[in-house]
């Protein structure tokens, strides 16, 4: 099972934020128990601004996909569609099905 974490970088006064956090708060619980985690960063805190620029997060909505050592292997600016955040949780994990699969049910 594979260790990734997905940090979403929310400021206060982000039009956008509220709805990718929203988002990403709805569908990682699905995904816990095949490794994912999720957390809030919030860019105006110490802990957010250190995070932000480790990772140079300059826009907000961000949402980074990082694997069990801290790298980065995925980012998103704004705010994904459900079907778009889906399919790059599940690439991340290595559980993304293929084209054919989805359609005639075979993994």
């Amino acid at each position: 099972m594979k260790d990734i974490r997905v940090l979403v970088f929310v400021s206060p006064k982000c039009p956008h934020c509220p709805a990718a956090e929203a988002l990403v708060k709805r569908i990682a619980p699905e995904y816990q128990s095949q490794g994912l985690s999720y957390q809030k960063i919030r860019t105006k805190t110490s802990e957010g601004k250190k995070l932000s620029q480790e990772y140079n997060v300059l826009a907000t909505p961000t949402i980074l996909f990082l694997d069990k050592t801290g790298k980065e292997i995925k980012r998103i600016a704004g705010v994904p569609s459900e079907n778009s955040l889906r399919g790059d949780i599940e690439s991340a994990l290595g559980i993304k099905k293929s084209f054919f699969s989805k359609i005639f049910g075979k993994t």
